[in-house]
C-alpha cells in the first residue's frame, strides 16, 4: 500500500498500487510525474510523485496489466451495448414514424 498524508487536513490514507497503476496507464501522458490522489476526508486533491511510488508499481506490474486489460474489455463491451441500444432506439423511432404516416 502507498501511504499518503493529505496536505490540507493531515489525514493519512492508503492508495492501492494496482488501482493507481491502472489509472496512470489510462492517462494520455506517456510518463506522468504525479498522480492526483483525492483525500477521502476533505476531498482535496493531493499530488503524489510517481517516482516515490515506482517500487510498489513495479512490484505489482502483472496485476496492473491484468486490471488494465479487464477495464479495456469492459469499456469495449459497454460501447457495443450502447451502439446496440442506439440502433434499437433508432429502429423503434422509424417504426413509429412509419405508423403515423399511414
Amino acid at each position: 500500500m502507498i501511504n499518503v498524508t493529505c496536505f490540507k487536513c493531515r489525514r493519512r490514507f492508503d492508495l492501492d498500487p494496482v488501482f493507481v497503476g491502472a489509472e496512470l496507464r489510462k492517462l494520455k501522458i506517456k510518463n506522468p510525474r504525479h498522480y492526483q490522489a483525492i483525500c477521502p476526508a476533505c476531498h482535496a486533491t493531493n499530488k503524489v510523485s510517481v517516482g516515490e511510488m515506482q517500487d510498489e508499481l513495479e512490484a505489482m506490474a502483472d496485476e496492473i496489466e491484468a486490471l488494465a486489460q479487464a477495464q479495456a474489455k469492459a469499456a469495449e463491451e459497454a460501447r457495443k451495448r450502447a451502439r446496440a441500444a442506439a440502433k434499437e432506439k433508432k429502429s423503434e423511432k422509424e417504426k413509429k414514424s412509419a405508423r403515423s404516416k399511414k
